[in-house]
């Protein structure tokens, strides 16, 4: 088996474990996963552009593997930025519990969760999904891979969607929490 067919197949599998064991770790806590019917009726317009951008970073990652135009030492830094991001978004996962959603909506009987991950950032999942997305930019390792502004772009449009509903929902609260707590960027510990 030639590298390219194993990078492509690592590629593959880690876009596969990042999801399906998301799901997993979500349902285990008793998070509710809605069907894609009903994610469609939502009209989340955030959640179609993170889709939509993610894609053609993804197509680009596979065909720089397929065409041998790939720089191997990115691509291993992209694997390794998107082991990081399975990390980040798992223990995300398993702090919010039963309360993920991939909508960015409140629910009525939500509460906020300030424990674990969400005492070093607001959002955890989102930088995960950062970090597994820039992984897969570096693989790409071209010019093409610059789309992945446009994800960031769609990412914190749907971040301030959210936030704007954590704001409504939890009023004072939210905003004392945002006070205290990064967005997506841990800061470093000072002594």
């Amino acid at each position: 088996m030639g590298t390219n067919t194993i990078l492509l197949i690592v590629l593959i599998a880690c876009i596969l474990f990042y999801n399906y064991i998301g799901l997993y770790i979500s349902r285990k806590y008793g998070a509710k996963v809605p069907s894609w019917p009903s994610i469609i009726k939502s009209k989340d317009y955030t959640f179609y552009l993170i889709y939509f951008c993610s894609i053609p970073l993804l197509l680009n990652g596979i065909i720089s593997i397929l065409n041998d135009n790939y720089i191997l030492p990115l691509v291993l830094l992209g694997f390794a930025f998107m082991l990081t991001g399975m990390y980040i978004n798992f223990i995300a996962r398993r702090d919010l519990g039963k309360r993920w959603s991939p909508l960015a909506d409140s629910k009525k009987d939500q509460s906020l969760i300030k424990t674990g991950i969400y005492t070093k950032v607001r959002h955890p999942i989102y930088l995960s999904i950062l970090v597994f997305w820039l992984g897969i930019a570096l693989i790409g390792g071209n010019f093409f891979s610059l789309l992945y502004v446009l994800f960031l772009v769609a990412l914190k449009a749907r971040i301030r969607k959210e936030e704007s509903e954590l704001i409504t929902r939890f009023g004072e609260e939210y905003k004392e929490y945002i006070k205290g707590t990064p967005m997506l960027i841990p800061k470093l510990r000072t002594k």
